[in-house]
């Protein structure tokens, strides 16, 4: 039902888009009209298909095991938004015209109010679209495997004096359902070693849906090397949730016991609601993982009463948490002196802009902490814009995500 309305939704605001345009296009040549229409409309029902494909062909099946339609969505995407954002001129000229026909109503019969579109608002709505359209495909040739080194040091004020500036590479959301590219993986491996870290750890997302996804790759994560170990924990998508299976049955639990065996295949020691004490130069610390547990509808499987349950008191501790809302709903609450938070999940929402000390994505409004490093009360979160890439294949502004963190006790 609601991918009906959805659906109905979009014809209106293709309807509504083409007839706030198409007389700008009308004033170039017929030729030009021709193929504007043509092309917007073929378009459309392209994605109209795709659409009403999901809504009645997989309805009451579990999402197919391709590439979750990663093509689909981007063109999806892409479409969609430049036709919203590039409305907004239009509506905002429909109500100068409502004012101005309300106006006309009420005043003297020989005044007469005109009530045609403003020519400059019908050229900004093309503007607009044309402009979140062109920057949303240069995303998908540029920016999707654009890997960005971002460095950030963190200080620590009971971190051994004798660790100081131990080095993490922090990497999270993989989404190898879509990544699409074994090679461009191979270059992110190449640029993890070559930073010679002390430790790796991955936050979660191997997959979109299936532990199949990820089988191509695997072999290419084995190659992560790092002097004191490579540690991993799941995100929301690591479930199977969002393919209709249930936890009960056969299928998802088989998905997911082959999903845990190729974290392990892969090199990683997978730290379900468990602890681990990292020793290095006499020192210690604490590296504790829990499962996903995500504010509003997502999963709730993270227990970090079960995960500090070993934990050393008295040592420094790091949690690897994949949602970073778990930190403001959870652990800014409890009881455990818990240092630094490492977590995904947001992306960045792929798109924003981060200049120098400008960072601003429209994440931001659905997640308060959702990019780079943040502080409270002697507690620290980074929070990595992942590596790869969900539902639009590309990257805008937010390039994905090699976090090298540098620990510190004093700046």
């Amino acid at each position: 039902m609601r991918l009906a309305l959805f659906i109905f939704f979009l014809f209106a605001l293709d309807i509504y888009f083409y007839l706030g345009t198409i007389s700008n296009i009308n004033k170039l040549t017929d030729d030009y009209s021709f193929i504007y229409k043509g092309v917007y409309w073929s378009l459309s029902i392209f994605i109209y298909i795709f659409l009403i494909s999901f809504l009645f062909i997989f309805k009451d099946q579990p999402k197919p095991i391709i590439d979750n339609g990663i093509f689909y969505s981007t063109v999806f995407i892409i479409l969609f938004f430049s036709k919203l954002l590039g409305s907004i001129p239009l509506f905002i000229d429909d109500i100068i015209r409502l004012f101005r026909l309300l106006i006309g109503f009420f005043a003297d019969s020989d005044t007469t109010y005109n009530v045609k579109r403003l020519d400059f608002l019908k050229k900004s709505a093309l503007l607009v679209s044309a402009t979140l359209f062109s920057t949303l495909l240069l995303g998908v040739k540029w920016g999707r495997y654009n890997f960005k080194r971002n460095l950030q040091e963190i200080y620590i004020k009971t971190w051994p004096s004798n660790l100081e500036g131990y080095k993490i590479i922090h990497i999270s959301d993989l989404h190898l359902g879509s990544f699409g590219s074994v090679d461009k993986l191979e270059s992110v491996v190449e640029i993890i070693n070559s930073e010679s870290p002390d430790l790796v750890v991955f936050t979660g997302d191997l997959v979109n849906d299936y532990y199949e996804e990820a089988i191509p790759y695997i072999d290419t994560l084995k190659k992560i090397k790092s002097k004191d170990g490579k540690y991993s924990i799941l995100g929301n998508h690591d479930y199977c949730d969002y393919t209709g299976l249930s936890r009960d049955s056969v299928a998802w639990q088989k998905n997911f016991s082959n999903l845990l065996k190729l974290e392990k295949e892969a090199g990683f020691d997978l730290l379900l609601n468990e602890s681990r004490v990292i020793s290095k130069a006499n020192s210690k610390f604490n590296l504790v993982g829990v499962e996903n547990w995500g504010a509003g509808g997502f999963n709730k499987d993270g227990d970090i009463d079960l995960a500090m349950k070993n934990v050393e008191t008295n040592l420094p501790t790091i949690l690897l948490s994949h949602d970073p809302s778990h930190w403001s709903e959870v652990i800014l609450k409890n009881k455990y002196k818990i240092d630094l938070q490492l977590s995904g999940h947001t992306h960045g929402m792929q798109f924003g802009v981060e200049v120098g000390k400008i960072k601003w994505s429209p994440v931001k409004y659905r997640y308060k902490y959702w990019a780079g490093l943040y502080s409270k009360d002697n507690k620290h979160i980074y929070i990595n814009r992942g590596l790869g890439h969900l539902a639009y294949a590309g990257r805008v502004g937010i390039m994905p995500d090699i976090s090298i963190l540098t620990i510190k006790s004093n700046p």
